[in-house]
């Protein structure tokens, strides 16, 4: 008996496997340039921050020092400034590639809605590996990004609805919107990116998608909204730091989200607060001018 060959590589199956080789390549060296870019970000932010309150807190102490911001001072901010200038344009050359990946995979599932289980898999780790990425860089743009408000009156359903229908929200999540409809009075599009945060760190705070209630309401001359949900909730000792910048206890997070959402509503003229208890839940609470 002759031996079997072995089925011959058809023309569709030799480019979905030179599409599946791109897409992980791509995805290789987009992420390694994004790792390279977050670590040297951080690090490089952190020391030039804590050398400014260094020479900061040594100009407090100096009585006779003259009331002035020392050469070195204003250089650290500059650098500062430099950094987050470097993060936004390499973030937004980074986008490229992950849509390239994004779009391939988006293609070679409709196209083979018939994918043995293996490749499946390969498909679903490239594209949960991209949607990650991207929501890094989004967080890299939204805190560097700076532009003057565009205010304007709209809805909290609105707001929100809108918001939420440009997220990737579980099947297993549950999202119960206010049962007022107030008024909010902001720049839309930056409040947008308030709540995309919230809505989605609540999400993520239970595997299993948990419950996310969001209540709205007038009081006085402000809009209070809170973001509440049932997840794990965030330790006594981590809470006075979840607003800082590069902070965070998420595995593969910025630490720039909280930080956006909270420099975007004082911008509004407004406060955002954080309550939580492990293993209950955490409530973030915004309150917001009405004019």
């Amino acid at each position: 008996m002759h031996p079997r060959k072995a089925p011959r590589e058809t023309e569709v199956d030799r480019l979905l496997r030179n599409a599946q080789e791109d897409a992980e390549r791509l995805l290789r060296h987009a992420k390694e340039d994004a790792e390279r870019l977050l670590k040297n970000s951080q690090e490089d932010a952190e020391r030039l921050l804590r050398h400014a309150r260094e020479d900061v807190g040594r100009l407090a102490q100096d009585q006779g020092a003259e009331e002035t911001i020392p050469p070195n001072v204003s250089i650290k901010k500059d650098k500062l400034y430099t950094i987050g200038e470097m993060s936004s344009r390499l973030a937004h050359d980074l986008q490229n590639p992950l849509t390239i990946i994004k779009n391939t995979i988006e293609l070679l599932n409709l196209k083979n809605p018939n994918l043995d289980k293996k490749t499946k898999e390969s498909y679903d780790r490239i594209e949960r590996a991209a949607n990650k990425m991207s929501q890094q860089i989004h967080d890299v743009l939204d805190y560097v990004r700076t532009s003057n408000l565009v205010m304007e009156k709209t809805s909290i359903l609105t707001l929100l609805k809108d918001t939420i229908s440009g997220l990737s929200i579980p099947t297993n999540a549950k999202i119960i919107l206010p049962d007022q409809n107030v008024d909010i009075y902001g720049d839309v599009k930056q409040l947008e990116i308030v709540f995309s945060n919230l809505i989605l760190n609540a999400v993520q705070a239970r595997d299993d998608g948990g419950r996310v209630m969001i209540q709205a309401s007038e009081i006085d001359d402000y809009t209070i909204i809170d973001v509440i949900d049932n997840g794990r909730g965030i330790e006594k000792e981590h809470l006075p730091r979840i607003f800082e910048p590069l902070f965070t206890t998420k595995p593969g997070g910025t630490g720039l989200g909280l930080a956006s959402c909270k420099s975007i509503i004082e911008n509004h003229g407004g406060t955002i607060e954080c309550s939580s208890i492990v293993n209950k839940g955490t409530v973030f609470t915004i309150r917001l001018p009405r004019y």
